[in-house]
């Protein structure tokens, strides 16, 4: 994509940012923030992302729910499970 790399208006870009206050993350300085993403935090640790200009989540929950309840319903759906 011509426009992916650059962060400016109309450009694709997804975007993570992550809690650096958790129990997995706290103490992290600039230094060392992006080794502590990498080796410490986890999915809880999440706050806000965006993909493709879209905000898919915010706060922590992601924007359309429960994912997982939607998932295990989904999936009963296509084996043909019933409640």
């Amino acid at each position: 994509f011509p426009d992916a790399g650059m962060l400016v208006p109309g450009a694709w870009a997804d975007l993570v940012s992550v809690r650096l206050d958790s129990v997995r993350t706290a103490g992290a300085c600039p230094r060392d923030a992006v080794e502590i993403t990498v080796f410490a935090a986890t999915a809880e640790d999440v706050h806000s992302v965006v993909s493709g200009g879209r905000r898919v989540v915010e706060e922590g929950r992601h924007v359309l729910g429960d994912v997982g309840a939607a998932l295990t319903a989904v999936i009963a759906e296509v084996r043909g499970d019933h409640p």
